[in-house]
């Protein structure tokens, strides 16, 4: 694993595929779809944001993502199955560790989260295998930290499939830190 720093010129570009998925940047004109699929379902929403999002809000979410994609050359991306189908979203997405020394770190998190007919088939993880690797081979990042309620108990089985590495969040007793460090060279 190279220690050296990307460059955003380097990486590849989307759209991308999996086995079963594509993955692109979304577009404005998205956000319709996204939002009937992301939002307004409780179960969906329920661990994150922890509250139901509207179309406005959703549309500036759409546009943060665009801005991350600008600035770094990557960032947060919707799913859709290759028969144009929306399943969900996934990426890296950047923030602020605060490090139990009193330090603050920026770290990257893999995020992801599907409309609900498409839970327990196998999407989130796929989607988060995807990126995992991408922070590992393409961008170098050295680590990924994750926040997850501990109550989402399927987002935790996601990342102990990934081989993320769990402790009790110190600041948060509801969630836990889940560490996902890059494979051996």
């Amino acid at each position: 694993m190279s220690a050296e720093p990307f460059s955003p010129d380097d990486l590849p570009q989307p759209p991308f595929e999996t086995a079963r998925l594509r993955l692109r940047p979304y577009k404005l004109s998205d956000a319709a779809e996204v939002y009937a699929a992301l939002d307004l379902h409780p179960d969906v929403w329920r661990f994150d944001p922890g509250h139901p999002t509207t179309l406005v809000q959703r549309r500036a979410i759409i546009r943060h993502y665009a801005a991350l994609h600008d600035h770094f050359g990557f960032g947060p991306c919707g799913a859709w199955l290759k028969d144009g189908t929306f399943v969900g979203q996934g990426g890296l997405n950047p923030y602020i560790y605060d490090e139990r020394d009193g330090t603050r770190t920026a770290v990257f998190e893999v995020m992801y989260k599907l409309a609900r007919p498409f839970w327990g088939q196998g999407y989130a993880t796929e989607i988060a295998r995807f990126w995992v690797d991408f922070a590992f081979r393409q961008v170098r990042l050295p680590v990924l930290k994750i926040c997850p309620v501990r109550e989402n108990v399927a987002s935790v089985a996601v990342l102990q499939r990934l081989g993320a590495t769990f402790e009790d969040d110190w600041l948060d007793e509801t969630t836990v830190i889940a560490t996902i460090m890059p494979p051996p060279n």
